[in-house]
């Protein structure tokens, strides 16, 4: 990983499979090198889709005013470049990630919030919400109260 004025780089050790091409992988779609292990996260509720993360990371980046991000593959290396802001505040906040700063929003504006608030602000799922929460927590952002059903956060 390499982090620069202009982009962050990730250089991920592996090239695509055989039976994906870059064509392929900006039309979304995937193949899983491990069978066993995709089953698992998609259990697990880490992985929402197959196919829908390359897509899903491009038009994040659009949605918060940055160009799409390079995905290439070089020699037996997959490459990411990330582009940065030109010269712009990516923040207000220090260090906060844009969901973090919504909910902290949300919770100014109404005093608190619950998982199924999430789930909604950000079309996640419950898995996916409790994780943001969760994260929150550890982070000292907000607090955790009530139990069960009754959870809620301020």
């Amino acid at each position: 990983m390499g982090i620069y004025d202009d982009i962050v780089n990730i250089v991920s050790c592996g090239s695509y499979p055989n039976s994906i091409s870059q064509a392929d992988i900006e039309n979304g779609r995937s193949d899983a090198r491990n069978r066993v292990i995709a089953n698992v996260f998609k259990e697990l509720g880490l992985i929402e889709q197959w196919g829908s993360g390359i897509a899903r990371i491009k038009s994040s980046c659009l949605e918060v005013g940055l160009k799409e991000p390079k995905i290439r593959e070089i020699n037996d290396f997959v490459d990411v470049e990330f582009y940065r802001p030109d010269g712009e505040k990516v923040s207000d906040s220090i260090g906060l990630l844009e969901q973090e700063e919504k909910i902290l929003e949300f919770i100014r504006n109404n005093s608190k919030i619950t998982s199924k608030g999430v789930e909604e602000l950000f079309q996640v799922k419950e898995a996916r919400a409790r994780r943001i929460l969760k994260e929150m927590v550890e982070k000292g952002l907000i607090g955790r109260l009530g139990g069960g059903r009754n959870t809620y956060y301020v």
